[in-house]
């Protein structure tokens, strides 16, 4: 047989609020990131950076030239 409830209790102490009661929010500024073309730029230039002592890893591993990883890998062998 299932138990019987008891009814909530009222709430205490919690006047309704009114309408004229709720503050109105200002919407929030929305600031603005760098430009795309400053992005572009910044990735552009730090790849080409990358892709250059990639080459110059690659160059040194495989055929031991290079200007930063000349010999460095000829020892291992």
């Amino acid at each position: 047989m299932a138990t019987r409830r008891t009814p909530p209790k009222p709430a205490k102490g919690k006047a309704a609020a009114s309408p004229k009661d709720k503050k109105v929010k200002e919407p929030k500024e929305i600031k603005p990131g760098p430009p795309v073309e400053s992005v572009l730029a910044i990735v552009t230039a730090l790849m080409l950076v990358v892709s250059f002592f990639l080459v110059d890893y690659v160059k040194g591993r495989d055929y031991g030239t290079g200007m930063f990883f000349k010999g460095e890998y000829g020892s291992a062998e």
